[in-house]
C-alpha cells in the first residue's frame, strides 16, 4: 500500500529576485525590467534568505529568476552551491542572452551544473526576441540537456505573434535535442498568456478568454501560499505571480525587519489566499459576479494572474467577498485540508 506523505505546512518553493535589471526591455514586463534598473540584493542577503527559507521542512526548490538572474555572474553558482548543499533543487530563469552559441552556453552551464543546478527555465516570444533571437533559446536547451540539466522553454502567447511552440519545434536547431535527450516537447515547451502591465493593451485569440462558459476548467492557484518570492527592494511576497507587484495583499513585509517564517505564518491565515489556493481567483471573480451582475469580467482576461489582480483591485469584488464569504469558508476550508492531506 502507498504511504501518504504528510503535509508539511509551509511553502515548497523559494524564489529570489535578486535584480530587476536585464539585458532585453520587453513591452509589458511584469517588473519594468531593463539594462538600466539599478540595483541587486546584496549577494549575503541571498545567501541568508536560502539558509532561512531551508527551515520550512517543506521546501524543496529554489528558482533564480528576475530581471535576468544570469547577470549575477560567479554569485548565482555559488547561491546554486548553497541551495544544493541543503538538498534543495534549483532552477534558473533566463532570456538566454548568454547563449550566443552551444559552445558558450556549455562554458556558462557547466559551473552550475557541477553546484548543482536542476531545470534551466528559458524564456522568449515576440517581445523577448527583440532582444534575444530564438538561436539563444535553443542553444541554450541543447547545451543543458547534454549536461543533464532540466529544460523548460516558455514561449509568451498573444494574438498574431510571430514566435510560437511550432515554430521552435521546426527549427533547425531543435532537430535532435528532444528525440535524442528523451524531452517531451509538450512539457517542454508551454505557452503561456503575456499581461498587459499598467496602461499596456495585449491583443488574445478569443478561445483564450476566460467566461462563465469555460471558468470551470480552472483550478486553484498552485503559487500562493506555495511559492515565496524575495524581491530586490527585499519584500517577501506570498506568491510568484506576474502581477505581484500589483497587489499589495501578496506583500508581507521587509525580509530586513521581520522573520520570514513569521510572515508567512500570518500570510497562511489569510482566508482569501487559502481560497486562492483552492478555487483560483477565475472562479472566486465569477462567484462574485453571480453575487453582483453588474461585475464585468467575461472575456476580459487569458492570465490568471492578470484576473487575480483584477480581483484584488475592484470594489465590487472585495464588497461581495465581505458580504458573502461566510456561506464559503466551510466548504474552501474543507477542501483545503484535502488538498494538503
Amino acid at each position: 500500500m502507498n504511504t501518504v506523505r504528510p503535509w508539511k505546512p509551509g511553502p515548497s518553493c523559494l524564489t529570489v529576485l535578486p535584480t530587476f535589471r536585464c539585458t532585453a526591455a520587453c513591452a509589458n514586463c511584469c517588473f519594468g525590467s531593463h539594462p538600466w534598473v539599478p540595483g541587486r540584493i546584496p549577494q549575503e542577503d541571498i545567501l541568508r534568505y536560502i539558509r532561512q527559507a531551508a527551515r520550512f521542512e517543506s521546501l524543496s526548490l529554489v528558482t533564480f529568476s528576475g530581471g535576468e538572474c544570469f547577470l549575477l555572474g560567479d554569485d548565482l553558482v555559488e547561491a546554486v552551491t548553497l541551495a544544493t548543499r541543503f538538498g534543495l533543487a534549483t532552477r534558473c530563469v533566463t532570456n538566454g542572452y548568454w547563449a550566443s552559441s552551444e559552445k558558450a552556453a556549455l562554458h556558462r552551464l557547466i559551473e552550475l551544473r557541477d553546484a548543482g543546478l536542476t531545470e534551466l527555465n528559458l524564456s522568449t516570444g515576440d517581445h523577448h526576441t527583440r532582444f534575444v533571437p530564438i538561436e539563444n533559446i535553443l542553444h541554450g536547451a541543447r547545451a543543458a540537456a547534454q549536461l543533464g540539466i532540466g529544460v523548460a522553454i516558455m514561449v509568451e502567447l498573444q494574438a498574431e505573434r510571430r514566435v510560437t511552440k511550432q515554430v521552435l519545434l521546426e527549427h533547425p536547431l531543435a532537430q535532435g535535442l528532444f528525440d535524442g535527450h528523451d524531452l517531451d516537447a509538450n512539457v517542454t515547451i508551454v505557452e503561456s498568456p503575456w499581461i498587459a502591465m499598467e496602461d499596456g493593451e495585449v491583443p488574445y485569440d478569443t478561445n483564450c478568454l476566460i467566461n462563465a462558459d469555460n471558468v470551470h476548467l480552472r483550478s486553484g492557484c498552485t503559487s500562493i501560499l506555495s511559492t515565496i518570492v524575495a524581491t530586490p527592494q527585499k519584500e517577501l511576497f506570498a506568491c510568484c505571480g506576474i502581477t505581484a507587484e500589483k497587489i499589495p495583499e501578496v506583500k508581507l513585509g521587509l525580509l530586513d525587519q521581520a522573520n520570514m517564517h513569521d510572515m508567512y505564518e500570518a500570510a497562511s491565515n489569510d482566508f482569501i489566499k487559502i481560497w486562492l489556493a483552492v478555487d483560483g481567483p477565475e472562479k472566486i471573480v465569477a462567484w462574485a459576479g453571480q453575487k453582483d451582475p453588474s461585475i464585468e469580467w467575461e472575456n476580459r482576461f487569458a492570465h490568471q494572474c492578470d484576473i487575480c489582480r483584477f480581483m484584488y483591485q475592484s470594489p465590487q469584488i472585495k464588497r461581495v467577498i465581505r458580504e458573502h464569504y461566510q456561506e464559503v469558508v466551510g466548504d474552501v476550508l474543507l477542501r483545503f485540508s484535502l488538498l494538503r492531506s
